[in-house]
């Protein structure tokens, strides 16, 4: 082999050479810049907030409402 020429690992592309950092970053530059998923994810993110209120209000109301049920069944027990 010449010194002109040097071994080529098996993870470079298919020219022989690694990519320039440039090249590498330019995945990531293009999908930084590319908004057309950004609607589903605001929409994704809305409905997390709705979730997570909806669950907290129930868990809220649950409670206060499983003690006004006590007290009627209670109430009702006494009557019979």
């Amino acid at each position: 082999m010449s010194e002109s020429r040097r071994a080529v690992p098996e993870s470079a592309g298919s020219h022989g050479v690694d990519a320039p950092a440039p090249c590498r970053f330019r995945l990531g530059r293009r999908f930084a810049r590319d908004a057309r998923g950004g609607t589903a994810v605001e929409y994704a993110m809305i409905g997390a907030l709705i979730f997570a209120v909806a669950a907290g209000s129930i868990r809220l109301y649950g409670t206060k409402v499983n003690g006004v049920y006590g007290q009627l069944g209670n109430a009702m027990a006494q009557i019979n």
